[in-house]
């Protein structure tokens, strides 16, 4: 059987004020499946045949329905009852038309399909299942979307979408088992409908969701269960939650809101701030405290992009070499600088950058924190260009110098931490995420060892159409082939504000219409927007700056179970922590860039060889002997840089089960209490391998705890230890016996 996703959608109309739109244009269904790295093929509806095997393989191990109605299922209704019943897969419908030959049936006077607004909650039998995917989702009301407007600032293009409020013919049934319970929006009370049902039907097993799937919390939320219960378990993919906090900036002195810069930080009426070293001491202790407070397995840590000019301004030590002229022309986001144009050129010939360490030491106290291995170890590095100029229109030799000086700066005899694992030296944040589409600012970088960049979600000439996938640069894009960009997030916590009371400033000024939102009001929406973005397992690092890291001098606060002096980062993040607690309950880490771009490049290079899983099922006994791979084409990426785009097959297990590595298996991965992911490597085309288990699991039997394979190892366990209980049971016989004999003499 293949381990594959047959989807089918009807593409149900979503109705607006301007025109009709294909709901599939909103439909999160696809973009959930592309959360996992899931393989699926997908059918319109209508149709009146299904190709659901081929050579006696089955195709498809689960199927799911979006948006169908009673008309276009009993078209293919019977070949997938027949289907279901040979293989015994599961079934998943998702806002199709309810059956009331199944026991559904109209809730009272209200219409059985509606856009009405509602919340929903999770009846006892969806909780249990979202424990056993080590969820949550127990104290939450989740809102019911009807409206996905085309233009946010538009309320007249709201496409509307329906939902179904289902009641059931006997609810007693014990076939029939309600997952979600709609509730009145104004009171939170529940209205006697539900809005999903797991159903047997005479062994068949079916899961409806009658919500619509638009972006919403509640359709993120309950893919992460009909996806594992749908495939019972086995997933040709696998879940990460990564939290990656990157500050820009690092080692700037920041002025808020641009005024004037002159002099040292705190003369009268200018407000300057940069970071201190208590301040980095309090963050990296709150790196350990974050992540005890967090599910097993959990780490999380910052990561600093610095702009090494920042401690010679610190120490005025030999700046005057360095240019001082930052302005550059303005150019639009997708500007594409023609390669060798001279464009802006600010950096001289040579600058004397034979620097004083014991006098930058003695000067800057940071400089000085941070040359020691122990504290650079609390943090992740990388560069964010030697001054911050903007890379759009810099020359080849500008953007060569940055690089320079920049990696200078990070080696010894300075910093010292270019080399150490914890420094990204293939990685770069640009200054403004500038230089992109600059082919001859890219070649500077990979000349200088950087491959890889963070782009910027609100950019969409750098973001990709899968945003589980990079951005690559190309010949068209940016006169440059094969530079890697992936997405980034960016919060409202902005770059020049190092006090609460400044960035609510800077807030009501660009909301006049809010002036009233106080920073926990903030805080929570921040929470209640970023919140989706785990939900659907984006990997998306988030962007702040220096200032934002302030904290000594802030007053304590409690936000969830933490209590502490926490800066405005902090404040955000801990407020992330509290909202990813109530529906996850899955460990959170931070990784250094490099490696958090080699997970996007294993991503899209699976999409490139295409691996198809085959799980060999006894037809007896039904355990699965093994799950082969194979490859159906070569990994075909120009990217530059020295990490090898490869064929990397994960398995995410979420079973009783452990895998057997002697054989092609290269690595498996087990993060706290998380369920193991396995990984091959598939070298070409055609190539099958595959993952075995040392424990017997059964395919349609989630509880099946089998036994272990005998190995020799696993046998020679075993009899060892029966040996050893064999003789600390004569041990024991032989010393009661020389008592009873010792006290009878006596």
């Amino acid at each position: 059987m293949k381990l594959n996703t047959l989807y089918l959608t009807a593409r149900v109309d979503g109705m607006t004020a301007i025109d009709t739109v294909g709901a599939d244009q909103n439909s999160v269904v696809p973009m959930m499946m592309d959360s996992y790295g899931l393989n699926y093929d997908t059918v319109l509806l209508p149709t009146s045949s299904l190709t659901l095997e081929k050579d006696n393989v089955a195709l498809y191990n689960t199927i799911v329905v979006e948006g169908a109605t009673l008309q276009q299922l009993n078209q293919v209704k019977a070949q997938i009852t027949a289907y279901q019943t040979k293989y015994k897969i599961r079934v998943v419908y998702l806002n199709c038309e309810p059956d009331p030959l199944q026991g559904f049936k109209q809730n009272g006077f209200n219409p059985i399909q509606t856009i009405a607004m509602r919340n929903v909650k999770l009846t006892e039998e969806a909780l249990q299942l979202a424990h056993q995917y080590q969820m949550k989702g127990d104290d939450v009301n989740f809102r019911v979307e009807t409206c996905i407007l085309r233009d946010i600032t538009d309320v007249n293009t709201c496409i509307r979408y329906h939902h179904y409020e289902v009641a059931l013919e006997n609810p007693s049934d014990p076939n029939i088992k309600p997952l979600l319970s709609f509730l009145d929006f104004e009171y939170n009370q529940e209205i006697g409908a539900y809005g999903g049902a797991l159903i047997n039907n005479n062994g068949l097993e079916e899961m409806h969701f009658w919500i619509s799937f638009v972006d919403s919390h509640i359709a993120f939320f309950v893919s992460h269960i009909w996806i594992p219960w749908a495939n019972y378990g086995m997933i040709d993919g696998y879940r990460r939650l990564f939290f990656e906090i990157q500050i820009d900036d690092y080692f700037t002195d920041n002025c808020f809101n641009k005024a004037d810069c002159e002099g040292k930080r705190e003369p009268a009426g200018v407000p300057h701030y940069r970071t201190s070293v208590e301040d980095m001491k309090n963050i990296a202790q709150w790196h350990k405290d974050v992540s005890s407070r967090l599910p097993k397995g959990s780490n999380i840590k910052i990561e600093l992009a610095i702009n090494g000019i920042h401690i010679l301004t610190e120490t005025q030590h030999k700046i005057q070499g360095v240019f001082q002229n930052w302005t550059v022309p303005e150019t639009g986001y997708d500007y594409v600088k023609p390669l060798g144009f001279q464009g802006t050129s600010r950096w001289p010939e040579d600058i004397d950058d034979d620097w004083d360490d014991s006098l930058l030491q003695q000067l800057d106290p940071l400089y000085a924190f941070f040359k020691k291995p122990e504290n650079q170890d609390n943090f992740y590095w990388l560069t964010h260009t030697f001054t911050h100029l903007k890379l759009d229109a810099a020359s080849y030799h500008d953007s060569d110098m940055e690089m320079r000086a920049n990696i200078k700066m990070s080696k010894e005899p300075y910093l010292g931490m270019y080399d150490r694992e914890c420094y990204s030296k293939h990685s770069i944040v640009t200054p403004e995420i500038s230089g992109l589409h600059n082919g001859d600012n890219l070649k500077a970088f990979s000349e200088n060892g950087v491959y890889y960049a963070v782009g910027d979600t609100s950019r969409t000439d750098l973001s990709p159409g899968n945003f589980y996938f990079p951005f690559i640069s190309n010949q068209t894009t940016s006169n440059f082939d094969g530079f890697v960009v992936f997405p980034r997030q960016p919060p409202q916590v902005y770059w020049d504000c190092s006090r609460i009371e400044e960035n609510m400033e800077t807030y009501r000024l660009r909301y006049p219409d809010r002036t009233s939102v106080t920073w926990e009001k903030h805080l929570d929406e921040e929470a209640e927007l970023h919140i989706k973005n785990f939900l659907k397992l984006r990997h998306d690092p988030y962007m702040f700056h220096e200032g934002n890291l302030r904290n000594a001098d802030f007053q304590e606060v409690t936000i969830g179970k933490a209590t502490g002096k926490f800066g405005m980062m902090q404040q955000w993040v801990e407020r992330m922590v509290v909202e990813v607690g109530k529906y996850l309950d899955w460990p959170m880490i931070s990784v250094k860039m490099d490696d958090l771009a080699a997970s996007y490049i294993d991503r899209i290079s699976r999409a490139s060889c295409q691996p198809q899983y085959t799980m060999v099922i006894d037809d007896d006994s039904g355990i699965i002997k093994e799950v082969k791979v194979e490859s159906q084409a070569e990994v075909k990426l120009n990217i530059v840089g020295d990490y090898k785009a490869q064929c990397r097959a994960p398995l995410f297990v979420m079973r009783d089960v452990e895998f057997n590595e002697k054989h092609d298996i290269q690595n498996v991965e087990k993060i706290g209490d998380e369920p193991p992911t396995a990984w091959i490597i598939l070298d070409k085309a055609g190539e099958s391998k595959s993952f075995k288990f040392s424990k017997e699991i059964k395919y349609n039997d989630e509880k099946f705890v089998g036994k272990s394979s005998g190995t020799f190892f696993s046998g020679f366990k075993l009899y060892l230890i029966i040996f050893v209980g064999i003789v600390i049971l004569l041990l024991a016989a032989y010393f009661i016996i020389s008592k009873k004999r010792g006290n009878k003499s006596n």
